[in-house]
């Protein structure tokens, strides 16, 4: 795999393997069938993380610690060719220990009576359809798909997999008792039996579900589900959308097409210094131009057509008036009824939607709905669509469209991190609809789940520093101790080489890879040493084997058998080594048996002998370290871990000071993490928000954050103006006068938040507190920490042990750390967990809601009192 997965993808990886080992077994012991889904937001990475499942199901993974299927064969199923031939370059560009000769895109010239092993067959059902050629005999093909589907699923060696790429389609429930082909496929027919396993993917299960709750054949395992959140701290998205819309009735097509070409311009010129400065290849943005379907009665006629290019060409027009740059050639269009468009002076070529993204010579994209779904474009930046409002389903599954990121990370200009939408044909209660949507803040009316995205701006205004707020306060909040949450399944080794490449690349550390592997060798040398004995007895059973030779003579009744000791070969002893690279990795075992042998080697020179070195003994004494009874791994890893984090530390400042196109490389590093690290706050230096809630309502402001707008204002996000808790707890730190500045601490775990890191059972999680509020006091500048999270919520007792947890450390930093969790009679009552007393009641206390609401009333104390107005 090129890639280094996002903590959520390798969870989802795993359970996804151990779900398909399971099934596999169920399979072949029991003649047991499986269905299971993931389900993960658009630009969650889903064909990574399935690319990264089927080449360890192929070719075996030691992160993930699985062997290879040496049964695998895996049917990918998607409704679209031009899908199927997108997700195979997907593989071909991240799996690359999958051969592309073993991605196939399987159709009527397959002629095979099975399906071969170690292959990923790629299919659409319209190759299925009842006159398609492929479900037909011919002089060439004896065997039909269907026939070639039995026969593999019938085979005792093999077994299918197959994959359900937007699980959604083609699982409707129908009105008759047949089937849709995609059904067929599952179910079976009456040729070929239901498949053994059915993985599906997509946005949104539901019809999936149901449709295998139907499906009598299948036990229905738990989907593997992916927390919308995590991809959006992920930086595979962008932050924001902004809608536009006219604040009046009338048509302002024109007028919206102008705006957005405009906006189009400066973005362009935007991404340019911003690539520039960066040193990285350029970004080519994209401006989408959605033009309304043709009515019904319309379609196919000259008068609809005429229409439909006088839309065209205004937009052109409008484009290239406020485009002066526009280049001749740079527009091309997507309209499914429609080949070579052409109107007045433009030529414009029909392209596939899946081309568009690669293609950079299209600049300007005409578009009706074959971009709604199915389709990836993260140069898309700007999108105009002159749908009427009732088409906003439309709007919004092409938003999900446009959300990722175009270097797959956040950057640090904030007008890069969103993307524009000009619809001059809606009106406010559909923007609101469309906004709510986007936003989670309600279920699609389409069934269909697109991008969730937490900001979608109406009328945003950009937030920079406030120049209200002294220095002081912003070095104090930079410098709280913040501690990311460690890796799910941490890996020190593989974390200590990319570490080494990375400073190395970054001219950080001189020859880090030798050191990171000396480091190693050193632990392991002297782990050999301490062992010398038992390295030595386990190396002579690996240089031998146990041959046993069983003797049956005639008119004998039993057998006899004698047992053989014969030096083992080179096979035996690869063997023995593979143990210790799945615990060591291959770099590591790889680079000491080098070092040993040119040791030996070298010393055998010295001594006059140079054919005295015995290759396979010394093979065979590093094998051995995997069969002492000493612990091997984790002295290894502690060495790793050690010097990962001596050098994270000592380089901080100058990682800091490295191009953004490096800094998703260190914080992969920072995430490999096996124990909590420290990790600096960065506050933002520019940020958008919005100033209207979904209702285009100005929204309530506040002074002394330390973002601001020109004014020293602080546009509440609507989630805190609708929440009574925190508007009290605002208004509260600001009436004594001696607050100096406040930071409304970001929800997610991201570098811009005040993490804390606790285990919650097993797993490690991240809490971020709401608020960080600076004081002016006797001893000076002092910061607190005020939390207002509801008792009864399922996670306020783990935060609450996390916010002691934090304040038994650094207690001594803060004037206060207050945990909010009941109100009462109008009044908030909290609890400061700098109190010895109050941090133990909350250790003693169950996590259940009912006994943190006892622990408040035992403990709290009247913190402020809720205003009328709020």
């Amino acid at each position: 795999m090129r890639f280094t997965l996002k903590d959520y993808q390798t969870t989802a990886v795993g359970t996804i393997l151990t779900t398909l080992g399971y099934a596999r077994e169920d399979w072949h012991n029991r003649e047991r069938r499986t269905a299971f889904a993931l389900s993960s937001t658009t630009g969650s990475g889903k064909t990574v993380i399935a690319a990264t499942v089927i080449e360890a199901l192929l070719h075996g993974s030691d992160e993930f610690d699985v062997e290879p299927d040496p049964s695998a064969v895996v049917l990918w199923v998607s409704k679209d060719p031009a899908l199927n031939a997108q997700t195979k370059s997907r593989f071909i560009e991240c799996a690359d220990r999958i051969p592309s000769g073993d991605l196939v895109l399987l159709d009527k010239t397959y002629s095979e009576e099975s399906l071969s092993t170690g292959t990923v067959y790629f299919i659409n059902p319209d190759k299925l359809g009842k006159k398609a050629d492929f479900v037909k005999h011919t002089d060439t093909r004896h065997f039909t798909f269907w026939e070639i589907l039995a026969n593999t699923i019938a085979d005792e060696d093999k077994t299918l997999y197959m994959v359900l790429d937007e699980a959604h389609e083609g699982m409707k429930a129908q009105t008759s008792t047949e089937q849709t082909i995609v059904q067929k496929i599952i179910n079976g027919n009456s040729v070929n039996p239901a498949v053994p396993i059915v993985w599906g993917i997509s946005a949104t299960v539901k019809r999936f579900d149901e449709a295998m709750a139907r499906a009598d054949a299948f036990t229905k395992e738990k989907n593997v589900v992916i927390h919308p959140q995590d991809v959006q701290d992920s930086g595979l998205l962008k932050n924001a959308l902004t809608l536009d819309i006219p604040d009046e009735d009338g048509d302002f097509s024109t007028t919206m097409v102008r705006d957005a070409t405009l906006d189009f311009v400066e973005v362009c010129r935007t991404w340019d210094a911003y690539c520039d400065e960066q040193g990285i290849d350029p970004v080519v943005p994209l401006l989408v131009a959605q033009i309304p379907n043709k009515g019904a009665g319309e379609r196919d006629t000259e008068k609809g057509r005429r229409e439909e290019d006088e839309t065209i060409h205004l937009v052109l027009e409008t484009i290239r008036k406020h485009w002066p740059d526009m280049p001749a050639d740079c527009v091309a269009h997507v309209l499914g009824d429609r080949a070579t468009v052409e109107v007045g002076a433009y030529e414009i070529p029909k392209v596939a939607p899946q081309d568009v993204e690669h293609d950079h010579r299209i600049r300007v994209l005409l578009a009706k709905d074959a971009v709604s779904t199915g389709w990836d474009c993260p140069r898309a930046e700007v999108l105009v669509s002159l749908r009427p409002a009732h088409d906003d389903t439309y709007v919004t599954q092409l938003l999900g469209r446009m959300v990722r990121t175009p270097l797959a990370q956040e950057t640090s200009v904030e007008r890069l991190n969103a993307a524009s939408c000009y619809l001059p044909r809606f009106d406010k209660e559909t923007a609101k609809v469309v906004a709510e949507e986007i936003m989670g803040m309600r279920e699609p009316r389409s069934g269909v789940r697109g991008a969730a995205v937490n900001k979608v701006m109406l009328k945003p205004v950009a937030l920079r520093r406030n120049h209200d707020v002294v220095d002081e306060v912003f070095q104090l909040v930079r410098a709280l101790p913040s501690y990311q949450k460690p890796a799910v399944a941490p890996r020190p080794i593989k974390r200590i080489l990319k570490a080494a490449q990375a400073l190395a690349q970054d001219e950080l550390v001189a020859d880090a890879d030798r050191l990171a592997h000396e480091a190693m060798f050193g632990v392991l040398d002297s782990i050999t040493d301490a062992n010398a004995d038992d390295v030595e007895a386990q190396a002579k059973l690996i240089m031998t084997a146990d041959i046993r030779r069983i003797l049956v003579e005639r008119g004998k009744d039993e057998a006899t058998d004698s047992t053989d000791i014969r030096d083992a070969d080179a096979a035996t002893v690869d063997d023995a080594l593979r143990h210790l690279k799945r615990v060591l990795t291959a770099s590591v075992v790889n680079r000491y048996l080098g070092r040993n042998m040119q040791v030996a080697i070298n010393e055998a020179f010295e001594g006059g002998d140079p054919t005295s070195v015995d290759i396979t003994a010394i093979r065979a004494r590093v094998a051995a370290l995997a069969f002492i009874d000493s612990e091997v791994q984790k002295p290894v890893e502690d060495a790793a871990d050690s010097l990962t984090r001596l050098w994270l530390t000592t380089k901080a400042s100058e990682i800091a000071n490295l191009p953004d196109s490096r800094r998703p490389t260190y914080e992969a590093i920072e995430d490999m993490a096996r124990e909590p690290e420290q990790v600096p706050i960065e506050i933002k230096t520019d940020e958008q928000v919005d100033s209207v809630d979904t209702d285009r309502n100005p929204l309530p402001t506040e002074k002394k954050h330390l973002l601001s707008t020109p004014d020293g204002d602080y546009p509440l996000e609507l989630k805190v103006a609708k929440n009574r808790w925190e508007r009290a707890t605002i208004k509260h730190e600001q009436s004594p006068g001696t607050l100096e500045g406040w930071y409304r601490n970001p929800s997610s775990a991201g570098k811009n938040s005040l993490r804390i890191a606790h285990k919650s059972g097993e797993t490690w999680k991240s809490v971020q507190p709401d608020f960080v509020f600076v004081h002016s006091t006797n001893d000076g500048l002092l910061p607190s920490i005020v939390d207002p999270h509801g008792a009864h919520l399922g996670d306020s007792g783990p935060k609450l042990k996390a916010l002691a947890e934090y304040a038994d450390e650094h207690g001594d930093r803060f004037d206060r750390i207050i945990g909010v969790g009941v109100e009462k009679d109008g009044d908030l009552i909290g609890l400061d967990l700098r109190s010895a007393k109050i941090r133990r009641a909350v250790y003693e206390a169950r996590p259940d809601s009912d006994s943190i609401k006892q622990l408040y009333a035992d403990h709290g104390s009247k913190y402020t009192s809720i205003p009328e107005s709020i």
